[in-house]
């Protein structure tokens, strides 16, 4: 396995060559393609749901796909999902947050003219009886059928039903509304659970968390078993979460996004044996001797020289050369971060240095086309998706 150094130290040299001088994100395939064989060894293929604001990248998400075998999407965007849905006209498409009718009626005028079936493949997210009754008024406008799943709420306390009185009314509305609304399932996020203080109670919040789940499914099985069409979708996990469950688990429809490339916000302990595939790459400006703060210029610099680079105050983590550091007195700047390192580092001017990503989901849009890095060679330019203007 090639070294960290010579790992960084290659990258460098190549985007030297072919990087344009400007701050990029590079995504290494073959360490998601490892996290993929990683998360398939963990949930079946067919169960497995890509999280796409944390890979916001057509052709990425067409790779990971190509992996898993199957076009599963969790989608919280609304031109992420016009776009999403034109790429992938056969897409699975879950949404993880209840968007406003607003967004949804938006949606049917917007949405292209392919083989995407959205009566079918379309789960729109409710949380409350009000937004369900919204979504029937919707529905009945637009004199079509609209698919839902309610949004539990597992402990993490963000909305959705927390007991079986505000369940039963959101499923006594499907109910009522039965000719407009078809209940494809249940989404219960989780991601609380490995913030729990100690090891002890991460293990307990987590069965508490299954626990309600469950507890509220045998409550609409038994309650409302005429409302089940087909198999539901039960959604939850999380990349917080993906390896804490197992047969267990109430689940048959798990998500995932950042884990494929962990960025530092992902460096948990079920994690582990997932790998970091994305670095923000910077060219060096300017490399000064010593650190030299205005108005405390002879503060000792401790045998540490300036670098100013190309950019800079992303949510990220400085990573390579090592002992790169930020200066907390100089302060960030997204023009030209003041960045540090040991006198002796051998990085110089028009060199690159390596941040890592603190998350995925809004960083992988600040760079343009992602650099994508196979085989130790810089192999493709990739898209990633629009965020603004629908």
């Amino acid at each position: 396995m090639i070294g960290r150094d010579a790992y960084f130290q290659t990258l460098s040299s190549l985007l030297k060559e072919v990087g344009r001088g400007i701050p990029r994100l590079v995504i290494d395939l073959e360490r998601i393609e490892n996290n993929i064989d990683r998360l398939l060894e963990l949930h079946r293929a067919e169960s497995v749901r890509i999280v796409a604001k944390s890979l916001p990248c057509p052709t990425l998400l067409r790779h990971i796909f190509s992996k898993t075998g199957h076009e599963r999407l969790m989608v919280f965007h609304l031109p992420f999902l016009l776009q999403l849905v034109e790429h992938f006209p056969g897409a699975d498409v879950l949404m993880g947050k209840p968007l406003p009718v607003t967004a949804m009626r938006h949606f049917y005028s917007q949405q292209p003219g392919n083989l995407f079936d959205d009566s079918s493949r379309l789960q729109w997210l409710v949380d409350t009886e009000a937004r369900l009754r919204q979504v029937a008024g919707l529905a009945r406008e637009l004199g079509r059928r609209i698919s839902v799943s309610i949004e539990l709420d597992v402990g993490m306390h963000r909305g959705g039903a927390r007991h079986e009185e505000e369940l039963g009314a959101i499923l006594e509305g499907v109910r009522e509304f039965r000719e407009e609304i078809r209940l494809a399932g249940f989404m219960g996020y989780d991601a609380h659970v490995p913030k729990a203080p100690f090891p002890r109670s991460v293990a307990h919040a987590l069965e508490r968390s299954k626990r309600r789940y469950t507890n509220l499914l045998d409550f609409a099985w038994t309650q409302y078993p005429d409302l089940e069409e087909a198999t539901w979708c039960i959604n939850g996990a999380g990349s917080p979460t993906i390896a804490m469950h197992d047969e267990s688990s109430p689940l048959n429809d798990v998500s995932i996004g950042s884990a494929l490339v962990k960025p530092t916000a992902f460096d948990l302990p079920p994690l582990k044996d997932f790998e970091p595939a994305a670095w923000i790459a910077a060219p060096v400006l300017k490399r000064l001797p010593g650190i030299k703060i205005p108005f405390i210029e002879r503060m000792p610099s401790h045998k540490r020289d300036t670098l100013f680079i190309y950019g800079g105050k992303w949510m990220a983590e400085p990573c390579w050369p090592d002992g790169l550091r930020e200066n907390p007195v100089y302060g960030r700047s997204s023009n030209q971060q003041m960045l540090t390192v040991p006198a002796h580092s051998g990085i110089e001017v028009d060199d690159y240095v390596f941040l890592r990503p603190a998350q995925s989901e809004a960083v992988l849009l600040q760079f343009g086309d992602l650099c994508i890095l196979h085989e130790g060679k810089l192999v493709d330019r990739w898209p990633v998706l629009e965020s603004t203007g629908y």
